[in-house]
């Protein structure tokens, strides 16, 4: 059972492929996708509580948990762009621009600041495009939310501390 923590993130990299891929596949797979999404981020809950219930250890899947993370949310973009629901050019530009701060500050605030707006993304497309796979997805992140309240206050306090630290070294 202590193993349970690195498959659920190792899965998240699976998933990520999958929904990359399908973007070949187009926008009618845009709920797929969604659904996709959702098990990917349900895995980023349930991988953390499992690893802290069973004591685990730090393993080499475990300390990449955030970059597995961060692989799932290109994934997102990855699709919408090849899916041609956004359009390559600004996509890209995003991308190098994160890059080059994220490269500059080496800090996971900026990170999950560039990451943010491509979290939120697919449910914005979902909106316009598969309201049904948005609402499923709405529903998650209130039910999420409140199943893992402490740790999502957490990461949003620890988001907080990390960029006031980073705008006083600065």
């Amino acid at each position: 059972m202590k193993k349970v923590p690195d498959w659920l993130t190792g899965s998240r990299g699976i998933i990520a492929v999958v929904i990359s891929f399908l973007g070949l596949v187009g926008p009618q797979a845009l709920e797929a996708v969604i659904l996709l999404i959702i098990l990917g981020w349900t895995t980023d809950i349930l991988d953390g509580r499992l690893a802290r219930r069973y004591h685990k250890g730090a393993t080499w899947i475990g300390e990449r948990e955030f970059v597995f993370d961060m692989v799932m949310v290109f994934s997102g973009l990855c699709y919408l762009v090849m899916a041609g629901f956004i359009p390559l050019v600004p996509a890209a530009i995003y991308v190098a621009v994160a890059f080059v701060f994220i490269a500059y500050f080496r800090s996971k605030s900026v990170t999950m600041s560039f990451a943010f707006p491509l979290v939120a993304l697919p449910l914005i497309v979902a909106y316009f495009k598969a309201s049904r796979a948005a609402i499923c997805f709405v529903v998650w992140i209130c039910l999420a939310a409140l199943f893992d309240w402490r740790r999502f206050k957490g990461v949003v306090l620890e988001f907080i501390e990390n960029t006031k630290a980073l705008l006083t070294k600065r």
